[in-house]
């Protein structure tokens, strides 16, 4: 079988980063993507110089160069995995209309840039998209801190769902990942407060591989027949 190609944005550190990796050990061609810059030494010895990326995907230039640059190295394109997204917490008296534009321009607007740039190649491959929201974002409940994150998430998800649409007649798989906690490195101070994880139904976060292996199943043929759903991986927080 030919080899799949993989594009991981966000996949400098965080979930990104698992997610580039748990493809790469399923045998994908892996291409990961770095806001600004230089190419992080790491990045460089792990996944090759062709196949690391600088791109600030607000841009819609950026994403189009970025498209054509993965296509220039292999060719295709088979699975895109679209893990960008800043997070802010702010009470709404305290949210700004910037703010609300920073958190859209990084969540909703890059995704939309990613799609008129990439939409032809996953054609092309009868291939996936997967995008990333949050726990909970489908039941619409009031967040305290989280009201401009939740607004830019909650307009992903319907982005998706629309796309999921579209693209399904030309074999084309789109949906979301939605984690809860999931600790690492580059994660918000607020998400590592253990006494919010103990009030997780399962009473702990997630591990980095539970999220990460529930991405590459989404994008995977075993769930060929999976098209515009919303996959939680949150250990039952928010229900």
């Amino acid at each position: 079988m030919q080899q799949k190609i993989a594009l991981v944005t966000g996949s400098a550190q965080g979930i990104g980063l698992g997610v580039a990796r748990a493809l790469a050990a399923r045998g994908h061609a892996v291409h990961v993507v770095h806001r600004s810059g230089p190419s992080p030494a790491e990045l460089l010895a792990e996944f090759g110089p062709r196949r690391v990326h600088r791109a600030d995907l607000v841009e819609p230039s950026a994403a189009e160069a970025l498209v054509a640059a993965v296509l220039a190295v292999d060719g295709r394109l088979d699975t895109v995995v679209h893990a960008v997204g800043p997070y802010t917490t702010a009470p709404l008296s305290e949210s700004s209309v910037a703010l609300f534009r920073e958190l859209y321009d990084g969540n909703v607007v890059t995704a939309l840039n990613l799609i008129h740039a990439g939409r032809a190649a996953v054609r092309a491959t009868r291939g996936a998209w997967l995008f990333f929201g949050c726990a909970g974002i489908e039941r619409w409940r009031a967040r305290k801190v989280t009201t401009a994150y939740i607004s830019a998430k909650s307009a992903l998800l319907v982005t998706m769902r629309g796309m999921a649409l579209e693209e399904a007649p030309c074999g084309v798989r789109v949906n979301m990942l939605s984690p809860g906690f999931v600790p690492h490195g580059a994660a918000a101070p607020d998400t590592l407060d253990r006494s919010l994880w103990s009030e997780i139904p399962l009473g702990r976060a997630a591990e980095m591989r539970e999220a990460a292996d529930a991405a590459a199943w989404l994008v995977s043929d075993e769930a060929s027949h999976v098209v515009g759903q919303n996959l939680e991986v949150a250990g039952g927080w928010m229900l």
